[in-house]
């Protein structure tokens, strides 16, 4: 699974989602939700978004292939979608999803109103061949390696891409069924594939082993139009420009936009000629979407920072960082847990000073909102407590804990399990020794027991969700 996000516009809101998150923008400033509990993590977890109605009505993946709604408020609940997709996007006043099989193949395309009750299924075109030259047959029959079926759009229709079975579906803007589809050697698992559809057919961008890029472009009855680099060019001049695909936006009949790690590339549809090129580090992926005439908002995946770029023809590139703040905002959805989840009932992460010779106290309590865990380990680490500045004893549930030392930075120690439902109280006493001040993290682990192999000692490992405090200690 690669990493992926995509943006959709509409009037003044702007949805940015990744799994399990979603950000809403809505004139400067945005409101982050995530899916909170223990969040399902399948080998191809669905991104899903639409809007529908001016963005009255979002749909959002919680990434187990559940689609649920947000209304027009930030704040708004989220609520259950009738039934699971694996992909959702929209066209126009319609919803158009894909639906996978446990093998997460394709097994098909529907359109439905934005009720998600009526489910139309739209008939698949059989692919004809392509070849993009970037396979790894080698004369074998190409292996298949079905990893679900991802929808992305453009001014001229949607794109369906099935990368593990090596298939791309174009399906014009409001057309009763695809207008055709291509068949080439699947991708890699640790390759990337983006398409978006041109006037002349589709665009594909193929990320080969997270680096190597090449941008192509076919027509549906699979001629290729164009390329980047060249197949028969000068591969390694055009590879080094090339290199690291961020992502791919057709712009407009005659425009699209590629890029890269170091830049972006406008080139020309359909023969993908270079015309401009935009200086800028691209790094993570991006993922593009109409903020008005020749203006794009450019988002990066895992940021929350947008850019404004304008794109007007005859006219050079312009990149604009917008910088809106963006607070937390309820969660979207609670999944539950299925793992030990410890959360602090009470605690302050306000600083604290220790004057000698007098000792003071933190004092908190944990709760296990999940599963029993077998052990608690409690971590207490700082410069401070490195340094010998402090000495730190530990009470939990009223009992002294033995602490000891860990690479000359922490003081840990190990306790019995704690119930699911159940609290605890915590006491972490410090006592002067010399004279300092630094950050100090108190951190409660949910622990079990695992063997590491055959004649191998048992070993602790963390098997749910921590609770950390940082402080700011001052020992005078």
């Amino acid at each position: 699974m690669y990493p992926r996000r995509r943006l959709l516009a509409r009037g003044q809101w702007l949805f940015d989602l990744r799994p399990h998150r979603l950000i809403v923008f809505h004139g400067g400033e945005g409101v982050r939700r995530e899916v909170s509990g223990d969040v399902p993590n399948p080998p191809a977890a669905p991104v899903v978004l639409a809007a529908l109605d001016e963005a009255t009505n979002v749909w959002v993946g919680s990434g187990n292939r559940r689609v649920f709604t947000v209304g027009a408020s930030a704040s708004a609940p989220a609520q259950a979608f009738p039934r699971e997709c694996f992909d959702l996007t929209s066209d126009g006043d319609r919803l158009i999803g894909t639906v996978v099989d446990g093998a997460l193949k394709l097994t098909t395309l529907f359109t439905t109103d934005g009720s998600g009750q009526q489910w139309a299924p739209l008939p698949l075109p059989k692919p004809v061949t392509a070849t993009h030259g970037y396979g790894y047959s080698e004369g074998r029959p190409p292996r298949q390696s079905p990893d679900g079926a991802f929808l992305d759009t453009s001014p001229f229709g949607i794109t369906v891409v099935e990368k593990g079975r090596g298939r791309v579906y174009v399906l014009r803007p409001g057309a009763a069924q695809p207008e055709g589809a291509l068949q080439m050697e699947p991708g890699h698992e640790q390759d990337i594939w983006r398409a978006q559809a041109t006037p002349h057919g589709v665009l594909l961008l193929l990320v080969i082993n997270y680096r190597q890029t090449a941008l192509l472009h076919f027509a549906l009855d699979g001629t290729l139009l164009g390329s980047i680099p060249e197949q028969d060019g000068d591969d390694d001049e055009e590879e080094e420009q090339t290199w690291g695909g961020a992502g791919v936006c057709v712009l407009d009949a005659d425009r699209a936009l590629l890029f890269v790690q170091d830049k972006a590339l406008l080139v020309s549809l359909p023969g993908l000629q270079v015309i401009e090129t935009l200086a800028g580090e691209w790094p993570s992926f991006v993922s593009v979407t109409p903020a008005g005439p020749d203006r794009w908002w450019v988002g990066a995946e895992d940021s929350d920072s947008l850019f404004l770029l304008t794109a007007e023809p005859g006219h050079p590139l312009h990149l604009h960082s917008s910088n809106r703040p963006v607070s937390p905002g309820a969660p979207l959805m609670h999944v539950g847990y299925k793992t030990p989840a410890i959360h602090w009932a009470e605690h302050t992460s306000a600083p604290l000073t220790v004057s000698a010779p007098v000792t003071e106290t933190w004092r908190a309590v944990v709760r296990n909102d999940g599963t029993a865990c077998e052990v608690v380990r409690i971590r207490v680490s700082g410069v401070l407590v490195g340094a010998r500045v402090v000495d730190v004893s530990v009470r939990y549930r009223g009992q002294p804990l033995p602490m000891v030392e860990e690479h000359r930075v922490n003081l840990v120690g190990n306790t019995s399990g704690l119930e699911g439902g159940a609290t605890a109280e915590l006491e972490v006493t410090f006592k002067p020794r010399s004279e300092g001040s630094g950050p100090l993290t108190i951190t409660v682990e949910p622990c079990s027991w695992q063997w590491q192999g055959k004649d191998e000692p048992r070993a602790l490992a963390v098997t749910g969700h921590p609770a950390s405090a940082q402080f700011l200690l001052t020992v005078e």
